[in-house]
């Protein structure tokens, strides 16, 4: 399992790196910006142009003079393209904590209905699926840094996808004695 998670980071880091040494940051912006509105509403589209300026001139400004001046234009459309990506998160999360809910009754109804209620839980599919709930947020990470133009219906599909089997699982194998 460590391995699971030293292999994200590294992707993760990597990705990053990708992002920064691109140099079609921009053209990944005007992407993002054109497929985040089939997932937001107009308004909220607007609102989210005026806001990622300001707190990409936030972080900017909260950095030391020399590494301002040094990276400034090397990271500058990088950090707006992760700062919109994490607007857009932030914005849509509710449909995962939707699909979360959604797998909790669906567990309980599974479990509910066993033919014969097993004393011994699998501990495998228990740990398997506190891993993949886990895996969500390294999901969403990958999402917001990742050098491509991701839809974020896909984002939104996948991670839900994850989080109502996750859940799922979750309470079916979870352990009937303690």
């Amino acid at each position: 399992m460590k391995l699971i998670w030293i292999g994200a980071f590294v992707l993760l880091f990597a990705s990053v790196a990708s992002l920064l040494s691109n140099r079609q940051s921009g053209r990944l912006i005007e992407q993002s910006w054109a497929r985040a509105s089939n997932v937001l509403p107009d308004t909220e589209l607007s609102q989210l142009q005026r806001a990622t300026p300001a707190y990409t001139a936030g972080i900017f400004a909260r950095l030391p003079e020399p590494l301002r001046e040094k990276f400034a234009s090397k990271m500058w459309q990088a950090l707006e393209l992760v700062i919109f990506r994490s607007l857009v998160l932030w914005h849509v999360t509710p449909a995962f904590l939707i699909a979360m809910v959604a797998g909790f009754p669906e567990g309980r109804w599974a479990r509910a209905n066993q033919k014969a209620l097993v004393k011994m839980h699998s501990p495998m599919r228990f740990s398997l699926a506190l891993a993949s709930l886990g895996f969500i947020p390294v999901l969403a990470l990958l999402w917001i840094t990742a050098p491509l133009a991701i839809p974020a219906t896909l984002l939104v599909f996948t991670l839900g996808a994850v989080a109502i089997s996750s859940t799922r699982s979750l309470i079916v194998h979870a352990p009937t004695q303690f």
